[in-house]
């Protein structure tokens, strides 16, 4: 076996520690980068789905409401002869 002086002990070990940390931090970018070039077909149909619920929704929004047949006019009260018309 290898002869470590005590000294040099705590330099290794922490050497070790270090590249262990480089290698997980390595390790969750390959993974993150892997994940990332998938394409997951319900997470595309999701998005569109959500998209076309935002289209509609604004759709919504823009067209007046339709009034009830007995709702009146909000000045019904006037006379179609009053000189202001």
């Amino acid at each position: 076996m290898i002869a470590v002086l005590e000294s040099d002990a705590f330099a290794v070990a922490m050497m070790a520690v270090i590249f262990s940390a480089l290698g997980v931090v390595a390790l969750l970018l390959l993974c993150m980068r892997w994940r990332a070039s998938r394409r997951d077909p319900q997470v595309d149909a999701l998005l569109e789905e959500l998209a076309d619920d935002a289209k509609t929704q604004a759709r919504a929004k823009t067209a007046p409401s339709p009034r009830a047949a007995w709702e009146r006019d909000a000045d019904w009260w006037r006379d179609d002869k009053s000189p202001d018309r």
